[in-house]
Order: C-alpha cells, then sequence, then structure tokens
C-alpha cells in the first residue's frame, strides 16, 4: 500500500522538494498516510487536526467548518518516467474541533512523456481514523490517466473486521520491458504503455491484541499492452513477441488467503519490533485461448533494531521469497523486481520470472533534528544494500552470478509519527547510479 503522497500525486510522481516541504504542512494539517490491509486499528488512533492560528489568505472559518488551502509546487523525478512538474492544491475541511474530515485536491502536471495532466483527489475520513474512502481522477492530453476509487474499514464490528474494496482503472506509456529470467540483457531495454483494470474485495479478522491478522481476498485483473512514448526505445511486443501477455493481453482472477504477524511500534516510522507475512493463493488465466491454473506462495519477514548512542540509530533488515508454478502465466502476474521498493540501482520493471528472492538492509542514521513552521523533523542519511533475483530453476536460484547486488546511500526527512520524505541513490553496473524520489520508506 502506497502511503498518503504517492496516493496524493499519483503512483510514481512525488518530489524532493515536496519531501522537505509537504512533510512540514501534511504532519500539521493533513491525515496520515492510509493504512495496509491489516495494520493494527489499536496503532492508528491518532486523527489529523488542522493547527492553530493558520494565517490567512490560505484559511477561513464559517460555524461549522474550518478551512486551509495549501498551493504547493510538485517537482519529481522518476527512472522510467523522468522529470514532472507541476502544482497541486489540497483544500482540506475540518470541523470546529479542528479534526479534519476530507481533503479536495486538485493539480496540474506535466511530463515530458506524459504532456499535461489534470487531476482531483477527494478523501473522506472518519472518526477514529479507521474508516475512509477516496476517489481519484487524472487524465493527460496523451495516453495517460489513473482513475480509482477504495473504501477501507479497519475497525468494523468493533474493530475486530477489516474491509476494503478497490477499483482501479490506468495507462502507464513509460513501463519498460528487458526480457524475462536473471539473465534478460540491459541492452534489450523497451517500451510499452500498461493498460491495466483491476477490482478487489477483502475481508478479515483482527486476533490475539492485534498482533496477528487473517484476510481473504478476491481480485480481478484485465492487462492489456501498447506502443509506450518514451522516445528511442522500441515496443516490447515487436522485441519480444512470444513473451505472453503482449499479444493478447490477460485476464486473471485471484483467490488469497493471507496472514501476518506484526509487533511494529509504528507502521509507518518503525524503530522496532517484527513483521511477518505469508500468502497462497491461486489464479485462473482467464485470458480467451490460454485459460490455466498457477498458484503463488509468499513468505516476507522484516525486522527492525534500535542501534547507536541513545538508540537514536535504526538497522532495518528484509527478506522475501516469492515461488509461482503453472503454465501459462503472463509476465504481468509474474515475479518482478527492481524499483523504489526492492532494488534501487534498476528501473522499476527490471527484472521478470517465476519465482523471486529479495534481501534488503539499510542502517538509518540520525544526523540532526530541525525545528520549522512549529513542527519538529528528524534527518538521516541510510546507507543500504540489496541483493536479488529472479528465477525459474533451482539451478539459476544456486547461481550467485545471477544475483543483482544493490549498494546505495539514501537521505530521509522524518516528521514523525507518520511522514517520510526520501531521496534515494541506488547503484548497478549497467545502470550507474539511479535516483528514487519519494514519500515513505523502501520498507
Amino acid at each position: 500500500m502506497k502511503p498518503l503522497c504517492v496516493n496524493v500525486f499519483r503512483s510514481g510522481i512525488a518530489a524532493f522538494i515536496l519531501s522537505l516541504f509537504v512533510p512540514f504542512c501534511l504532519h500539521a494539517q493533513g491525515p496520515p498516510s492510509p493504512l495496509p490491509i491489516g495494520v493494527s486499528p489499536s496503532n492508528s488512533q491518532q486523527f489529523p487536526v488542522l493547527p492553530i492560528g493558520v494565517p490567512s489568505p490560505f484559511s477561513y472559518s464559517t460555524p461549522g467548518m474550518n478551512t486551509v488551502v495549501v498551493p504547493l509546487p510538485a517537482i519529481g523525478y522518476d527512472y522510467n518516467s523522468g522529470i514532472t512538474l507541476g502544482t497541486i492544491i489540497p483544500v482540506l475541511y475540518a470541523n470546529p474541533s479542528g479534526r479534519i474530515t476530507s481533503i479536495l485536491a486538485p493539480s496540474f502536471t506535466w511530463n515530458p512523456y506524459f504532456g499535461y495532466e489534470l487531476g482531483v483527489r477527494y478523501y473522506r475520513y472518519y472518526k477514529g481514523n479507521l474508516r475512509r474512502w477516496h476517489v481519484i481522477g487524472i487524465q493527460s492530453n496523451s495516453l495517460m490517466n489513473f482513475y480509482e476509487m477504495h473504501y477501507r474499514d479497519l475497525g468494523a464490528g468493533q474493530g475486530r473486521y477489516i474491509l476494503d474494496f478497490r477499483v482501479k482503472d490506468f495507462k502507464d506509456p513509460s513501463a519498460r520491458f528487458y526480457g524475462l529470467g536473471p539473465q534478460s540483457d540491459f541492452s534489450d531495454q523497451s517500451n510499452f504503455t500498461l493498460s491495466e483494470t483491476s477490482v478487489h474485495a477483502t475481508v478479515g479478522v483482527n486476533t490475539l491484541s492485534q498482533k496477528v491478522r487473517m484476510w481473504v481476498m478476491e481480485r480481478y485483473r484485465s492487462y492489456q499492452a501498447s506502443p509506450g512514448q518514451v522516445v528511442g526505445f522500441p515496443y516490447s511486443g515487436t522485441d519480444f513477441p512470444t513473451v505472453n501477455g503482449f499479444a493478447q493481453g490477460a485476464v486473471i482472477e485471484t483467490h488469497r488467503a493471507n496472514i501476518t504477524y506484526d509487533t511494529r511500534d509504528n507502521h509507518l516510522i518503525p524503530t522496532d519490533g517484527t513483521y511477518a507475512r505469508a500468502f497462497a493463493e491461486l489464479d485462473q488465466n482467464l485470458t480467451p485461448g490460454q485459460y490455466s491454473l498457477f498458484d503463488r506462495f509468499n513468505i516476507e519477514y522484516k525486522k527492525w533494531i534500535t542501534n547507536g548512542e541513545s538508540d537514536q540509530n535504526v538497522l532495518a533488515i528484509r527478506g522475501e521469497l516469492n515461488l509461482m508454478n503453472g503454465p501459462n502465466i503472463p509476465f504481468y502476474a509474474q515475479s518482478m523486481l527492481g524499483g523504489p521498493f526492492t532494488l534501487e540501482g534498476y528501473g522499476f520493471g527490471r527484472f521478470y520470472d517465476y519465482d523471486a528472492s529479495l534481501f534488503n538492509l539499510e542502517e538509518r542514521i540520525k544526523v540532526f533534528d530541525m525545528t520549522m513552521l512549529g513542527v519538529r523533523s528528524e534527518w538521516q542519511i541510510a546507507p543500504f544494500v540489496g541483493v536479488g533475483e529472479v528465477f525459474q530453476t533451482e539451478s539459476q536460484a544456486m547461481n550467485l552470478g545471477y544475483y543483482a547486488v544493490n549498494p546505495g546511500v539514501g537521505f530521509r526527512a522524518l516528521v514523525k509519527p507518520d511522514v517520510v520524505g526520501r531521496l534515494d541513490l541506488g547503484y548497478s553496473t549497467e545502470a550507474g547510479v539511479v535516483s528514487f524520489v519519494g514519500i515513505g520508506f523502501p520498507f
């Protein structure tokens, strides 16, 4: 689940200038990031309130409502889509006590591949910060678009049950493909427009004092590929005509059962605790002429350990294994590595294959504190390393030469308890230094 600013701006658009400025305004004036499925309601009772004495002309009050307007620059960079420039203007509504009830956020941006983009978002929050819904609509004058409706209640039935429903449709003309397997060649980089429509419904329960959560999910996804809009790269469907997914797209129905164990002290800025997850799913490939069944098993383990003088630093560890089995698995549904949340020395979509293993290690070192506009922030430097591989056979999995090694360093600005702005610089021998700007930790 992506954090608030990714929802506010659009997946793939975040800004370092915003990672420095937005944490202050959002922490003071906006809600914390939406919670991922299964996050303990007991860890989420804080509700956002507007600051006292916000100056005009960006605020006004009526007997039943307080309103604050926050014009912000939107300047971002992504490895696949390049730079994005523009503005977003959140309008925050609160009741007389200062508790935010909704946000309306129109935006206007420009990207060399997407063209001009006009967007609007509306978020609705309810007392207790456990139930919320939002709608997002973004349309460019080119192929790019993003539409989403999402409802979530993590405290249904007096906090015992979890409900989550989402409908999403988007087109991304900057998607990349390099081939399948751990030996795919960087020089074979190609571009396509990824079109996806998806619907999911999730129901679950919180147990054992909110430490263990179990839920089931039903999801329907439809994919299509067409020529992209990145100049200088060939169309992936032409260069890889035999890869399952380009010629006919894919239609996939998923049935998943999931269990998590969670003792984190904070789900957005953890400094101590453990998060473990396991899920099993059965997928039906409903693509005409390619009907098949395949399965997926996933385990993930994360650990946070405080260290250093006064325990001001945090060692973050993650290990993950994803295994798949079955015929006719479209590449869209296969394991994927690359991008800001797995291997940061590579672009999103760098490696695809049935199975994948991943290990990340990061030391988050506190450098200094700073107070601005009455809000205290913590600044970190975070050297990291990631090691991962996609594979399909045991011999590939055991071949150390196939593993991608990704060292790097991150620069982070934290406004506790719920906002992280980051600039991460990852390195790979094939792509050199790759930068990612965003909101939230990579894991």
